[in-house]
C-alpha cells in the first residue's frame, strides 16, 4: 500500500487541507499588507523630516550671510548650508526616482504611493523649485578659500622738536592703527550670490516643505486605503473560511455518521464474536502488551477480570513455573523476528500443552492445561501484532493421560504376566515371601517415634537396605515394574539423605510409595495365583480330553469368568520346564548376570556350584548377598569386550559363585570374578571426592585399607546413578547381612586380573536368624 493511500478518510484529509490552504492564503495576505504598513509609518516620518530641510537650508544661507556680513569664520555656516543642501537633494531624488527612501536602521523602503500620478505631478513641481533653488546655490557651495583681504594703514608723521630746543619733552610716537579686513573681490561675489540666495529661498523654501508635506498625506491616505482593503479581505476570508467549513462539517458529518454506524454495527458484531466464542483470544504489541479487545472466555481461562495495561509475562508469572515462563518469553520474542519461519516455528511452540495451577478458596491450587496459539498479523507489510488463541485443553489432556495410563498399565501387566511364565514359581513365590517381609520392615521403621537428627538418618538407612534388596531382587527375575517403583523409593530415600534437617513430615511421602509397591506386589501375587490355577485346570482338562476356548482363558485371567473351564486347549509348557534344570536362586542369579551385563554392552559367563545346599536359615541373606556381589561384578569388574581383548582376555568375562559347608566352622561363600579388579587410587580419589576420607588420610592408607572404603555407606565408583549402580548402597548391604549373621567378608584382589570375595558364615545353631 502506498503511503498516501488514506482510505476513507481521503475526502476530509483533502478538504481540511484545502482549507488550510486558504488560511494561510489570507494570512500571507495580510502579513504582507501588515508589512506595507510598516513601509508607509517609515515613509510618514521619513517625508515629516523631509519636510524641513527646506527651512534648514534657508537659514543656513541667512546665518551664512550674516557671519560674511560681519567679517566672521564662513567655513562652520558654509559646511551646515552644504550639508542640509545635499541631504535634501539626495532624498528628492530618491523620492522621484521610483518613490525609494532610507528608514532609520539605514535600510532602503519603496513606498508605493510615489508611483502615483498625482505624487509624481507634485515630486516634478518639488523638483523644478529644487532645479531653481540648486542653481542659486551651486556658486555658494563651490566657494572655497576666503571671502577676506586685510589692509595695513599709512604710519603717523614724527612730533616737531621745540622752538628753543631746551628744556623740551621728548617727542613719543604714535602706536601703529589696527589693520582692517575688507572683502575680497571674490568675498563680494560670495555675498552677491548670497543675497540673491536668500531672496530666492524666502520664496521657495516654504513651496517646497509644502510639496514635502502633501507627499505624505498622500501616504497617509494610501495606507487607509490598504487598511481598508484588508479589513474588506479578512471580512471575506472569514465569511469565506466559514462557508467552506460550514460545507466541509455538513458534507463529511452525513458520512461520518454512515461510517460510525457502519462501525457501531461492527463493532457490536465483533463483540457479539468475542462474548459467545470459547477460545481466548487477544492481541500482543511489540511491548507484550495485551491490547484493549478480547474475548470473554478469557476471563473464565484464566480466572481474572483485570487486564488492563496487562503484559504476557505477567500474565503467567504466577500460574507456570520460572522456567516454563521463560521459555515462554524467548519462544514469544523469536516470532517477532522479521526472518523468522512461521510454520517451522509453529512446530516448537513450547506453549503448546502448558501445565498452570490456580488458588483455589479452599487454600490449595487448581491444576489446569492451556494450549497456546501464535499468529503474527503485519500491517502495510510490517508485523505489528500477535495474535494469540488460549484454549483450556484440561478434558483433552486428562483423557489422553488415563489412555496413556491405561495403555502403559495394560502394557505392563502384559509384561509382567509374560515374564512371570518365564520365572520359576518357587523363585517367584520366595521373592513375594521375601519382598513382604522387607515392605513390612519398611512400615514398621516409618511408624518408630524419632525426634532426633541422629535416628532420622538411622531411619533412612534401615528403609533403605530393606528397599535395596527387594529392588535387587527383583532386577534379578526380570521384574521390572518392582524394580522401577523400588528404584523411584531410593529416588526418594536420596533426596532425603541430601537435607540439613529432617522431621516427622518428611518421612510422609514415602508411605505413599510404600502403599504403591504393597498393591503392585499383590498384583503380581495375584497374577501369579491365577497362573497357577490356570496351570492346574489346563493340566486337569487335558486329563479328561476336554478343550477350552482361548476367549474364556482371557476373561479367567481378566477374573471375568469364576466358572470353571469347559473347554480344554493347547496347555503351554509345564512352568517347571521353562525353567529349565537349574535351581531357583542359580536360574535367577543367571539371569540377573545376563540382563545386566547386556545393558553394559559387556559378556558374562556365570558359574553356579552348591547353591542348593544354602540352609533354610540362610537362605535370603545369602540370595541378596550374591545378587549384591553378581551386580556389582558385571557392573565393576568385567570389562568390555573391547578392553579384554587388549588385556588378552576372552571376551565374555567368567564370574563364579560356590556356597561350601565347612562342617562345624560353618559355611564359606565364594564370589569370584576375573575382571580388572579393584582400582586402589580410583577408590581413594573417590572417597576424597564423596568426603568419605580427607587427601592426608589417603595418603596414608594401605592396600587392605583401601579396599574396605568399598564397604562404607554411599560409596560408588559409577559415574551416574542407574537401576544397576551409583547409589552406594549394595556393598553396604553386604557388609550388614554378614555382620547380622555374625560371619565375616573377605576381598582379595589383584589389578587387571581378578576380585575376589570370601564370607565364611558361622554354623546355623550359632548364626543370628537372617
Amino acid at each position: 500500500m502506498g503511503i498516501l493511500d488514506l482510505g476513507r478518510y481521503k475526502g476530509i484529509v483533502f478538504a481540511i487541507t484545502g482549507f488550510l490552504v486558504f488560511i494561510a492564503i489570507i494570512l500571507a495576505v495580510n502579513h504582507g499588507k501588515a508589512g506595507q504598513f510598516s513601509d508607509n509609518v517609515a515613509g510618514v516620518r521619513f517625508l515629516e523630516n523631509q519636510a524641513v530641510q527646506p527651512h534648514a537650508v534657508y537659514d543656513a544661507s541667512v546665518q551664512l550671510a550674516q557671519r560674511l556680513q560681519n567679517g566672521e569664520k564662513i567655513d562652520e555656516a558654509l559646511e551646515s548650508l552644504r550639508k542640509a543642501a545635499t541631504t535634501f537633494d539626495r532624498s528628492l531624488n530618491s523620492l522621484a526616482n521610483g518613490g525609494m527612501i532610507t528608514d532609520s536602521s539605514g535600510d532602503i523602503i519603496v513606498l508605493p504611493s510615489m508611483t502615483e500620478p498625482e505624487a509624481v505631478a507634485q515630486l516634478k513641481n518639488g523638483s523644478k523649485l529644487w532645479d531653481g533653488y540648486k542653481a542659486k546655490l551651486d556658486p555658494i557651495l563651490r566657494f572655497s578659500g576666503s571671502p577676506y583681504v586685510t589692509t595695513q594703514p599709512a604710519p603717523a608723521p614724527a612730533p616737531a622738536p621745540a622752538a628753543n630746543g631746551k628744556n623740551a619733552a621728548p617727542a613719543v610716537a604714535a602706536p601703529p592703527a589696527a589693520p582692517t579686513i575688507q572683502l575680497s573681490p571674490r568675498g563680494r561675489r560670495l555675498q552677491t550670490a548670497l543675497n540673491d540666495l536668500t531672496g530666492y529661498g524666502n520664496t521657495v523654501h516654504g513651496q517646497l516643505s509644502k510639496v514635502l508635506t502633501d507627499l505624505s498625506t498622500q501616504v497617509e491616505a494610501h495606507s487607509r486605503k490598504q487598511t481598508d482593503t484588508l479589513r474588506y479581505i479578512q471580512i471575506g476570508g472569514m465569511v469565506a473560511a466559514l462557508l467552506l467549513l460550514g460545507a466541509i462539517f455538513l458534507f463529511f458529518a452525513r458520512n461520518l455518521r454512515k461510517d460510525e454506524a457502519s462501525s457501531n454495527r461492527q463493532r457490536k458484531e465483533t463483540q457479539d464474536i468475542l462474548r459467545t466464542v470459547n477460545e481466548g483470544l487477544f492481541l500482543l504489541d511489540k511491548d507484550l502488551k495485551l491490547g484493549s479487545e478480547r474475548s470473554m472466555a478469557l476471563n473464565a481461562i484464566f480466572r481474572r477480570e483485570d487486564f488492563l495495561d496487562l503484559t504476557f509475562d505477567k500474565l503467567l508469572k504466577d500460574i507456570v513455573p520460572e522456567k516454563t515462563l521463560r521459555t515462554a518469553m524467548d519462544y514469544v520474542a523469536l516470532l517477532w523476528g522479521e526472518r523468522v519461519n512461521e510454520k517451522l516455528v509453529k512446530t516448537i511452540n513450547p506453549l503448546n500443552e502448558v501445565e498452570v495451577h490456580f488458588d483455589n478458596p479452599a487454600g490449595g491450587f487448581d491444576t489446569h492445561f492451556l494450549e497456546f496459539d501464535f499468529n503474527r498479523v503485519k500491517s502495510e507489510g510490517s508485523l505489528s501484532h500477535l495474535l494469540v488463541t488460549v484454549n483450556d485443553v484440561t478434558k483433552r489432556v486428562m483423557l489422553s493421560r488415563e489412555l496413556q495410563e491405561s495403555q502403559e498399565k495394560a502394557q505392563a501387566q502384559l509384561d509382567l504376566l509374560l515374564r512371570i511364565l518365564h520365572v520359576e514359581p518357587d523363585s517367584l513365590t520366595s521373592f513375594l515371601t521375601d519382598a513382604d517381609v522387607s515392605l513390612k520392615m519398611v512400615n514398621s521403621i516409618l511408624k518408630e517415634p524419632a525426634r532426633e537428627e541422629s535416628a532420622f538418618r538411622a531411619k533412612i538407612d534401615g528403609i533403605y537396605r530393606q528397599v535395596h534388596a527387594v529392588k535387587g531382587e527383583a532386577a534379578a527375575l526380570g521384574l521390572k515394574t518392582v524394580e522401577q517403583r523400588a528404584h523411584a523409593f531410593e529416588e526418594s530415600l536420596n533426596d532425603l539423605k541430601g537435607r540439613q534437617s529432617l522431621s516427622g513430615s518428611d518421612f510422609l511421602p514415602l508411605v505413599v510409595k510404600l502403599d504403591d509397591l504393597f498393591n503392585h506386589l499383590a498384583q503380581v501375587r495375584e497374577m501369579l495365583s491365577r497362573l497357577v490355577d490356570l496351570h492346574h485346570a489346563i493340566a486337569s482338562r487335558r486329563t479328561a480330553g476336554s478343550e477350552v476356548g482361548a476367549e474364556k482363558v482371557d476373561q479367567w485371567l481378566a477374573g471375568q469368568d469364576q466358572t470353571q473351564i469347559t473347554k480344554a486347549i493347547v496347555a503351554p509348557p509345564d512352568l517347571g520346564e521353562t525353567t529349565g534344570a537349574v535351581g531357583g536362586l542359580e536360574r535367577t542369579l543367571e539371569d540377573l548376570a545376563a540382563r545386566v551385563a547386556s545393558s553394559q554392552s559387556k559378556q558374562v559367563n556365570l558359574r553356579c556350584a552348591g547353591l542348593e545346599g544354602v540352609p533354610e536359615t540362610y537362605r535370603r541373606a545369602v540370595k541378596d548377598i550374591t545378587i549384591q556381589l553378581v551386580r556389582n561384578a558385571v557392573v565393576h569388574g568385567i570389562e568390555e569386550p573391547g578392553e579384554r581383548a587388549k588385556a588378552n582376555k576372552a571376551a565374555a568375562g567368567a564370574l563364579a559363585v560356590e556356597f561350601t559347608p565347612r562342617g562345624t566352622d560353618g559355611y564359606e561363600l565364594i564370589v569370584q570374578d576375573d575382571g580388572r579388579g579393584l582400582q586402589l587410587e580410583r577408590i581413594k580419589e573417590v572417597a576424597v571426592e564423596r568426603g568419605l576420607i580427607t587427601p592426608a588420610q589417603a595418603a596414608m592408607l594401605d592396600p587392605r585399607q583401601t579396599m574396605a572404603l568399598i564397604f562404607r555407606p554411599g560409596f560408588s565408583t559409577a559415574d551416574r546413578v542407574t537401576t544397576d549402580a551409583g547409589r552406594g548402597a549394595g556393598m553396604d548391604l553386604v557388609r550388614i547381612l554378614v555382620a547380622e549373621l555374625g560371619g565375616r567378608v573377605g576381598l582379595a584382589s589383584a589389578g587387571g586380573k581378578f576380585s575376589k570375595f570370601k564370607i565364611w558364615l558361622p554354623a546355623t545353631q550359632s548364626a543370628v536368624a537372617a
